[in-house]
């Protein structure tokens, strides 16, 4: 775990060390995700949700000693030697993306593999098999799944397989497909699968995680899509859509404070989480300030303070220039 502790200071910035924890756990505030967002490990939320903070305090306290990382007043900084150690242990984890899947990730991914395994043994209309889920809201899902759909779903299931793992590194694609069970097969289990580098913890987690999400990303197919349709919605903070329905409704911020009775704090909330999480946010319709100017450093360092300007239009600002806008 230290490594990956270490890998959350890879930018070089000062990083707030409880805010670290906290996204760590899965703490869902506004102040978490942009800390997240700033400093590039937003794709970490929740990861590790049952993490002890005098366990995550003992690793910090490690990579203190090791002179990796210096703390002071509450913030952590990578040191020379902790960007060598980094630089000397690479782990790829592009792709994953605990804020737009995490909630659900888990159970997205046993839907599948079960909705995938009815499929294959249906193809070869073989009733007589021990199934690999026998829960009630998944069994529930899958007949309703199979009981809309049209005829041909064997051979669409296995045309939009074949184009998300197209689309997918052969690794990745080979780590998934090889977990699949069905007809005269039985797929292994993550942890047999895992390359010898990341079969430790908390690595063979985020290796399992990053693949899911991968494909999760590309799985937005016909019928693959509707099979994971709801469990994907639940991904979401279900008060952040209602929030949204009504401004892409036409409604503005004070009439949705008005309308939904929330505090504004809990309204900016939603709409920087929003905003976080998808790239066709209507920045359009909010006023914006002028940050053309600006480094990456100086955007993210700005105080709210020094701009006459609503806080939820200050923190969109941001958002917006450091996602949409290259920076000088």
């Amino acid at each position: 775990m230290t490594l990956f502790i270490l890998t959350l200071f890879q930018t070089g910035y000062k990083l707030r060390i409880s805010t670290l924890y906290h996204l760590l756990v899965g703490k869902r505030t506004s102040s978490v995700l942009l800390h997240g967002f700033f400093y590039k490990n937003l794709a970490y939320l929740g990861i590790m949700p049952n993490l002890k903070e005098e366990t995550f305090q003992k690793e910090l306290q490690r990579l203190c000693a090791n002179h990796l990382i210096t703390t002071e007043d509450g913030l952590g900084e990578l040191t020379p030697h902790g960007k060598k150690i980094l630089a000397e242990n690479p782990f790829d984890l592009s792709g994953l993306d605990s804020l737009r899947y995490g909630r659900m990730r888990e159970n997205s991914w046993q839907l599948l593999l079960f909705g995938l395994q009815v499929v294959s043994h249906l193809s070869f209309n073989e009733k007589n098999y021990l199934p690999i889920e026998n829960r009630p809201y998944y069994l529930q899902q899958t007949k309703k799944w199979l009981a809309q759909s049209q005829p041909g779903l064997v051979a669409s299931v296995q045309q939009e397989l074949a184009e998300i793992f197209q689309r997918l590194s052969p690794e990745v694609a080979d780590f998934l497909a090889n977990q699949f069970s069905g007809h005269d097969f039985q797929g292994k289990t993550a942890f047999q699968l895992l390359p010898e580098k990341w079969q430790e913890a908390p690595w063979s987690t985020l290796y399992q995680q990053r693949a899911i999400d991968l494909f999760l990303a590309q799985a937005k197919t016909a019928e693959l899509g509707r099979l994971l349709a709801s469990l994907d919605q639940q991904n979401y903070n279900q008060s952040m859509l209602k929030t949204r329905a009504f401004f892409l409704a036409g409604k503005t911020v004070s009439e949705i404070l008005t309308l939904r009775h929330l505090k504004q704090g809990t309204i900016n909330d939603h709409f920087i989480e929003w905003a976080l999480l998808t790239a066709d946010f209507p920045f359009e319709r909010f006023e914006k300030l002028s940050f053309e100017n600006l480094t990456e450093t100086q955007i993210i360092d700005a105080r709210y303070q020094e701009y006459e300007v609503p806080y939820l239009n200050f923190r969109l600002s941001q958002i917006y220039y450091l996602r949409e806008q290259p920076w000088i």
